[in-house]
C-alpha cells in the first residue's frame, strides 16, 4: 500500500485500535473493581495463619510483651512496644503484626535493627530483617508508631477503641505489662475492656486490670497469654470530645477543587489557542464556487477517504463527462463521454486517470475499475493538498492539536484521581488498579469520542453517524460508574452531581479543542451552510434555483451524497419537475419494458446513485486492503 492511502485510512485504523483497547480495558476495569472485595477475604484467612511472628520461626517462645501508649486529645495514640523472643535457631527474618483498619498507622520504627514495614489492606507487619538481631537466643525488639483515628460520622457521641494486644499473634506469650496513658480531661465513667482468645467464650481471669482515674491510667498485666489472645479498651464519649482528628471529608473538597482545575485548564487551552477564529455566516444554497465535492474531506481534517473519490465520479457525471450504466443488479458500467476541458488539472488528470486506454463511448466494468480508483485516490490527495498548503488553511493547528492531547490526557488522570480521592474519605486503601483503568478507559473514550466527531459531520457512512454515540455511551458508563462509587463512599450527592457535570463539560471542550486557520473556517462555515439547507431548504430558494438551473437538482446530488442527505434532497423535490438524468441508466434486462415501475421519482434515483455510490466504495476498499497484503 502506498503512503497516500495509508494516510487516509489512519484515523479508521486508529480508531479501532483504540475500540479493542478500550473493550481490554473494559474487562480489566470490572475485574479490578471486584478484586478487592474477593482479595479482602483471602488476604483475612491468610492473617489468621501467618499473623504475629512467621510461619518460618513458628516455635520461637515470646517470652515477655511490654506495650505502652499515650492518648492524645486528637485521638491519636503514640505506641512503643517491647517484645522479647527466644530463638531456637537463626534465622532469615521474624515478622510482627501491627494494626490495621479504618486509621493511619504512622511513624514506625524499631530500634537499633534493621527492618522492612508492609502496610496491606487486610493485615499490617514488621519485618526484622538484621542478621544480627536474628542469632539463636533472646533477643528484645522496640517497636515504636503512632496511630491516628479519623474523625467519626456519629452526631450523638465519640468512641475510644483500642486495641492493645492484637489477636494475630500466634504464639503464647509469657508476661504481659499494659499500660495506657489518657489525658487529663479523659471521660472515665465508661471506661472498661474486653479480653478473651478467638473461639474462647471468658479467659479475661488471665489479667490484672487496674484503672486509676487520678494518674488518668490504665495498667493492664497477666502470665501465659495463649496464641490469639486479643485485648481491647474502650469507651463510650461525649460527642465532640476528640478535637482535630485527621477528617476523611477533606476528600470531598480535594474531588471538587480537582475537577474545578481541571475545567478551568481547559477552558483556558480552548480559549488560548482551541477554537476557531470568528467568520461571518452566510446562506449557502449552491455549490461552493471553487470546491468540488472530492475537497470536502480534506478541507475538513485533510484526508481523502474512499467516499471523497466516488463523490467525484457523481461530479463527472453530472458534468456529463461520463454515464453511469445498470447493466445487472449491482453491476455498473463506466462509459467515457464528453473531455472535461474547462476543468482543473487535477479534474482532468483523475478523468484520465480513470479513463486511461478507454476511448469515448467505451466503458470500463465494475471489476476493472479499483484499480483505477487507487489509482486516483493516491495521486489527487497531492494535488488537493498543494491548494490547501498555506497556514491559513490547515484544517487543525499544531497548537489546538497539542492542547487536544493534553486535555485528553489530563481528563483521564484527573477521573483517576477523583477515584482514588473517594476512598481516602472512608480511610480506605485505595484501589489503584481500579483508579488507573478508570482513567485510561476516560481518556481513550474521550480520544475515540473527538476521532467520532471529526469524521462524522462530512461522512455518509451510517456507521459513522452511531460512533460518536457509542463513544458517548461507553464515556457516559465510566463516569456513571464513578459518580456512584463517590456517592458509596462518600454519601455526598453533590460530590457525584459534580463528577457527572465536570466531566461532561470536560469531554465536550476537549472535543472542540480544534481550532482551524481562518481561510479553512471560512470554507468549514460555507460546508456547514450548504449541509443545514441541503438537510433543511426553505421552499422558496429550492425553488427559485430549481427555476433558474435545470441541472440544480442533479448538481447539488453529490454534496448531498457526501453529506449523507441524498434521501433528504430528493424528498425535497418529489413535487418539482425534476428531468431524468441522462447520465445515469437502469439497462438491467426487463426493467425497462416493466410497467410496474412507471415514471421514476427523485427519491427512487437517489436510492439508485446511492446503490452505485455503495458498490463502488466496495470495490475501492477491496482494492485497498488486496494492496496491503
Amino acid at each position: 500500500m502506498t503512503e497516500h492511502v495509508q494516510s487516509s485510512d489512519s484515523r479508521i485504523s486508529l480508531i479501532r485500535a483504540a475500540v479493542v483497547t478500550v473493550t481490554i480495558l473494559a474487562m480489566l476495569f470490572f475485574a479490578c473493581a471486584f478484586v478487592p472485595v474477593y482479595a479482602e477475604g483471602e488476604e483475612t484467612a491468610v492473617q489468621e495463619q501467618t499473623a504475629g511472628t512467621s510461619d518460618a520461626v513458628e516455635a520461637i517462645e515470646v517470652t515477655s510483651y511490654d506495650f505502652e501508649a499515650t492518648v492524645s486529645k486528637d485521638h491519636s495514640y503514640a505506641v512503643t512496644e517491647k517484645i522479647t523472643v527466644n530463638l531456637p535457631d537463626d534465622t532469615d527474618k521474624i515478622e510482627f503484626s501491627i494494626p490495621n483498619g479504618n486509621f493511619r498507622v504512622t511513624d514506625i520504627m524499631v530500634e537499633e535493627a534493621a527492618y522492612t514495614a508492609d502496610k496491606g489492606s487486610a493485615s499490617s507487619k514488621i519485618v526484622i530483617t538484621d542478621a544480627d538481631k536474628l542469632t539463636k537466643g533472646e533477643h528484645t525488639y522496640t517497636v515504636s508508631y503512632t496511630i491516628r483515628e479519623f474523625m467519626d460520622r456519629d452526631e450523638t457521641k465519640d468512641i475510644f477503641y483500642f486495641d492493645v494486644l492484637l489477636p494475630e499473634w500466634q504464639q503464647p506469650i509469657g508476661t504481659v505489662n499494659i499500660s495506657v496513658s489518657f489525658p487529663d480531661d479523659f471521660p472515665w465513667d465508661d471506661m472498661h475492656y474486653y479480653a478473651g482468645q478467638l473461639g474462647v467464650e471468658d479467659v479475661s481471669n488471665k489479667l490484672t486490670y487496674k484503672a486509676s482515674e487520678s494518674k488518668k491510667t490504665v495498667t493492664i498485666t497477666g502470665d501465659k497469654i495463649p496464641e490469639n489472645f486479643g485485648i481491647t479498651l474502650t469507651a463510650e464519649l461525649p460527642e465532640g470530645y476528640w478535637e482535630g482528628a485527621l477528617d476523611g471529608s477533606v476528600a470531598v473538597g480535594e474531588i471538587i477543587v480537582t475537577l474545578a482545575v481541571m475545567l478551568l485548564a481547559l477552558l483556558l487551552m480552548w480559549i488560548i489557542g482551541g477554537r476557531d477564529p470568528k467568520v461571518t455566516k452566510n446562506p449557502q444554497t449552491t455549490p461552493i464556487e471553487g470546491i468540488t465535492p472530492v475537497e470536502l474531506g480534506y478541507i475538513y481534517d485533510g484526508k481523502v477517504r474512499p467516499a471523497d473519490i466516488i463523490s467525484l465520479i457523481i461530479y463527472f457525471a453530472t458534468k456529463g463527462y461520463l454515464k453511469i450504466s445498470e447493466y445487472e443488479p449491482k453491476r455498473y458500467m463506466l462509459i467515457r463521454k464528453n473531455e472535461p476541458k474547462n476543468e482543473e488539472k487535477m479534474m482532468r488528470n483523475a478523468y484520465n486517470a480513470l479513463f486511461e486506454d478507454v476511448y469515448r463511448e467505451r466503458g470500463i466494468d465494475t471489476e476493472d475499475i479499483g484499480p483505477r480508483l487507487l489509482r486516483i485516490m493516491n495521486n489527487i490527495r497531492e494535488d488537493i493538498a498543494a491548494g490547501y498548503t498555506g497556514s491559513d488553511m490547515i484544517g487543525f493547528t499544531p497548537l489546538s492539536k497539542a492542547f487536544r492531547i493534553i486535555g485528553t490526557v489530563l481528563f483521564g488522570a484527573v477521573m483517576g484521581m477523583v477515584n482514588v480521592f473517594s476512598y481516602q474519605y472512608q480511610y480506605l486503601q485505595p484501589n489503584y488498579g481500579e483508579s488507573f483503568i478508570i482513567g485510561v478507559l476516560s481518556a481513550l473514550l474521550v480520544f475515540l469520542l473527538c476521532g467520532a466527531v471529526d469524521t462524522m459531520y462530512f461522512s455518509s457512512s451510517k456507521s459513522a453517524a452511531k460512533l460518536p454515540f457509542a463513544a458517548g455511551a461507553g464515556l457516559g458508563i465510566i463516569v456513571l460508574y464513578l459518580a456512584v462509587a463517590v456517592f458509596r463512599r462518600t454519601g455526598q450527592l453533590a460530590a457525584s452531581a459534580a463528577v457527572i457535570m465536570a466531566a461532561a463539560a470536560g469531554a465536550f471542550l476537549v472535543v472542540i479543542m480544534r481550532a482551524r486557520g481562518k481561510g479553512n473556517t471560512e470554507l468549514i462555515v460555507k460546508l456547514q451552510q450548504l449541509r443545514h439547507f441541503i438537510y433543511h431548504p426553505t421552499p422558496k430558494e429550492l425553488l427559485e434555483n430549481h427555476l433558474a438551473d435545470k441541472n440544480y437538482y442533479y448538481d447539488m446530488m453529490p454534496y448531498a451524497i457526501m453529506f449523507g442527505a441524498s434521501d433528504a434532497w430528493a424528498i425535497s423535490f418529489l413535487t418539482l419537475d425534476v428531468e431524468e438524468p441522462d447520465w445515469y441508466s437502469d439497462d438491467i434486462e426487463g426493467h425497462a419494458f416493466s410497467n410496474l415501475r412507471g415514471e421514476m421519482t427523485t427519491v427512487e434515483y437517489a436510492n439508485d446513485i446511492s446503490a452505485f455510490c455503495r458498490t463502488m466504495e466496495n470495490a475501492l476498499n477491496d482494492w485497498i486492503r488486496k494492496h496491503r497484503r
